[in-house]
């Protein structure tokens, strides 16, 4: 039994239930199982196969749900298209994929052109899963050249524990040709909650809006976006029951933040395209008298296997990729998954991430490792100081010096000050040789802190 038949029986029970909301679209679950079959048969009509590839081109609607379930009830693969790239690597990239159909929402972006989502609907057609259907991600290039993460059935099945959860009123956050976002739907949807969708494009006013409209219970966020919510005037008291950040580590700093705020219901999770579900903090687990337990992404899941190996981080498990498309299977030699994320284990079994391994910064007349993780962290703590990102910048002398990014709250700022505490916290390795304030730090569209792009302004 995969997700979807999982999806189709909750969809079955309670018809006048909400199940999906998204701008002025409130659908409830009889409306949306009917829509699922109309989309899935207009799909058919238009000669998709099971095994054909479906490229998807769409924002945060309720149609846009359902439309990806669509492609998986037929067994076919579901391609999604990201927002970033412009239209001539668009176009390579759903090369690329080898797709037999493209499928857009005009409302959404007209860089590419497609099938149009609000007119491929066709009748009810009642159908039965088909045990078998792919999902190809494009990975957030925040380490090199993008390339096409292939996950088969067993990745959404990793989901269906979600299936004896309490029914949630979900809010959406991220978008949902992104692992979270198409992760937070498929939770949705085999729990029976309902799911509020936000905006295509993150926006902190409208989530504190819905949050308080729709009486939200459960979010999912990516640092950043959390942040940006804890800094507003009207932040969300503790309404929460279940809160999962991930897509990047989270500043302990604002992980306290959070839990002080809303309560011991926030879930640090570490994952990535390649690799869902690799570990999660629980709650519980959290002792502000242990200041590690904000820093730890916790134990892994039951079922990733997770080593260490000379710093760098290797996963293998059902949740892992196959592979990308176009290249071997993982399977092809032992299934194992360099993450690119450096980190370790404690006694205890907890993981600690200390950076992407193209965000370390060497440095120093021996060439010396700054983990560049380990000082965004710190920044944080300093008055004033709301984010921070640093980097590497090229220098004749040292190879890389380090610089910072930084969102301040204050008119002025302390260069000497900041200075002298990351030297007396982190030792004179880590003393930014450079400063700069931003009004706000550059995002992927899947809300990850750029660094590629702040790095480019060295060049």
């Amino acid at each position: 039994m995969t997700y979807v038949d999982l999806a189709l029986d909750r969809l079955s029970t309670d018809g006048d239930r909400e199940a999906l909301i998204g701008g002025d679209t409130r659908l409830t679950r009889s409306q949306a199982r009917d829509l699922l079959f109309r989309l899935a048969d207009g799909l058919v009509q238009r000669g998709i196969k099971p095994g054909d590839g479906v490229a998807v081109y769409v924002g945060n609607t309720p149609e846009a749900v359902l439309l990806n379930v669509a492609v998986h009830l037929l067994g076919g693969r579901l391609v999604f298209v990201p927002p970033e790239p412009g239209p001539g690597e668009l176009r390579a990239f759903i090369d690329r994929a080898e797709v037999s159909a493209v499928v857009v929402d005009p409302t959404f972006d007209t860089k590419i052109d497609g099938w149009h989502l609000q007119d491929l609907p066709g009748d009810p057609v009642e159908r039965a899963p088909h045990p078998s259907f792919a999902t190809v991600s494009y990975t957030g290039g925040t380490t090199g050249l993008p390339k096409l993460a292939v996950h088969g059935p067993n990745l959404a099945a990793a989901f269906s524990a979600f299936k004896d959860t309490p029914p949630q009123k979900m809010l959406g956050t991220t978008l949902l040709t992104h692992g979270s976002g198409a992760g937070t739907a498929i939770m949705a949807l085999v729990s029976g909650s309902k799911l509020v969708l936000g905006p295509s494009t993150f926006d902190a006013d409208t989530f504190v809006r819905l949050a308080e409209e729709e009486q939200i219970t459960s979010t999912v966020f990516v640092p950043p976006m959390m942040y940006e919510v804890l800094d507003h005037p009207d932040c969300p008291g503790p309404q929460f029951t279940n809160i999962r950040i991930g897509g990047s580590p989270v500043a302990p700093a604002r992980l306290r933040q959070a839990i002080e705020r809303w309560g011991p219901v926030v879930r640090q999770a570490y994952g990535m395209t390649e690799a869902f579900r690799i570990s999660s903090m629980p709650p519980e687990d959290i002792d502000f008298d242990r200041p590690e337990t904000l820093r730890t992404v916790g134990k892994p899941s039951p079922d990733i296997e997770v080593e260490i190996r000379d710093g760098d981080i290797w996963v293998r498990g059902p949740s892992v990729m196959e592979g990308y498309w176009g290249e071997p299977p993982l399977s092809a030699s032992d299934g194992w998954f360099n993450t690119g994320d450096m980190g370790h284990f404690d006694d205890e079994g907890y993981l600690y991430l200390d950076d992407r391994s193209k965000d370390v910064i060497v440095t120093g007349r021996t060439s010396d490792n700054v983990y560049s993780r380990l000082l965004d962290d710190f920044l944080v703590t300093l008055p004033g100081i709301r984010q921070a990102a640093a980097v590497a910048q090229p220098d004749d002398a040292l190879g890389e010096v380090v610089h910072v990014f930084l969102v301040t709250d204050v008119p002025d700022v302390d260069f000497d000050r900041i200075r002298a505490s990351v030297v007396a916290e982190l030792g004179e390795l880590y003393q930014p040789r450079g400063v700069t304030i931003v009004p706000q730090l550059p995002l992927t569209k899947v809300g990850k802190v750029d660094k590629r792009k702040l790095r480019s302004r060295f060049r």
